[in-house]
């Protein structure tokens, strides 16, 4: 173990994958309460990090966003603020922050979206308290790099893997689909229920993929803010089918209940200066990402 290094959100998505990848102390809301400023002080106290990679957030669903702005716009800004104060107050000599394609507008003239557009207009309505701390985040981290600060942030796109916490409210689609697959199959049942009407798009990486990122990150000391993502870009409907397919489902039909929210329609990102600086790295196919969760997950339940 390598005491220089911090990751917050150890026992998240993406923090358990990077356990694999990345030597150094993993801390979790077991350990710390990171809205709370003496908390946070205790944790610094504790480690004296070198390298922070901040992962932790609170996140979840569109319905949970929807009925809890004001929380996930709190808590998220609360850790954010004290995790960057603590960080450059303690001289941390470098801090990775991960943003979330959530922060992007609305709507775009263009797409994909570039890191530019972190300003662009306002977040989806339905992720407005998350969106805006998270880009908040982005702000906070520019403007310590502005004053000389090694911290730079990363801006995936959604994502998916076998760690992913908490009931169907708070996991995101793909996370949600597959628990959905599951009790399906295991109830003998012949169809799934999906909100909205499956026209939405969306990018999904596997979070093992985007650990595997993080640890190139921070081993070549990577300084520019990037979108990280697979290049897959498809409706809602399209990647239930196709999961359908990778878990030996397609028995089951889908049924969309329209009178839950679509969510933002559109939300790409140009992934231009990513394979600018990782031109030959590879991300985990859908299909066989999607195999290997089902895999893992269904396992849980037998």
């Amino acid at each position: 173990m390598t005491p220089g290094i911090l990751i917050t959100g150890g026992s998240g998505l993406v923090g358990t994958y990077l356990k694999d990848y990345v030597n150094g102390i993993f801390v979790s809301s077991k350990d710390y309460n990171l809205t709370i400023e003496s908390e946070v002080i205790r944790m610094y106290e504790d480690y004296k990090p070198e390298v922070i990679i901040h992962l932790a957030a609170r996140v979840g669903g569109i319905i949970d966003n929807i009925n809890y702005p004001f929380e996930y716009l709190e808590d998220n800004i609360l850790m954010n603020t004290f995790l960057l104060k603590y960080a450059r107050l303690y001289k941390v000599k470098k801090f990775l922050g991960i943003l979330s394609s959530c922060i992007y507008p609305d709507y775009s003239d263009t797409y994909p979206l570039k890191e530019s557009y972190l300003h662009k207009d306002l977040p989806n309505e339905n992720n407005f308290g998350y969106g805006y701390a998270k880009r908040l985040l982005g702000v906070h981290i520019d403007i310590a790099k502005k004053q000389g600060l090694n911290y730079s942030y990363i801006i995936p796109s959604n994502l998916y893997g076998e760690f992913e916490s908490g009931d169907l409210s708070r996991k995101h689609f793909v996370g949600a689909l597959l628990d959905k697959i599951i009790t399906a199959n295991k109830n003998g049942d012949s169809s799934i229920t999906l909100f909205g009407d499956g026209s939405p798009l969306r990018q999904f990486t596997y979070a093992k993929d985007l650990a595997e990122i993080i640890e190139l990150i921070i081993k070549y000391d990577i300084k520019e803010n990037l979108n990280v993502s697979c290049n897959n870009n498809m409706s809602i409907d399209q990647m239930a089918r196709l999961a359908l397919k990778a878990t030996n489902s397609e028995h089951l039909s889908i049924i969309y209940d329209e009178s839950k929210p679509n969510g933002q329609y559109r939300k790409d990102i140009d992934t231009t200066n990513f394979k600018n600086i990782f031109p030959s790295f590879e991300f985990t196919d859908y299909i066989m990402g999607i195999s290997k969760v089902y895999n893992k997950i269904k396992s849980r339940y037998e």
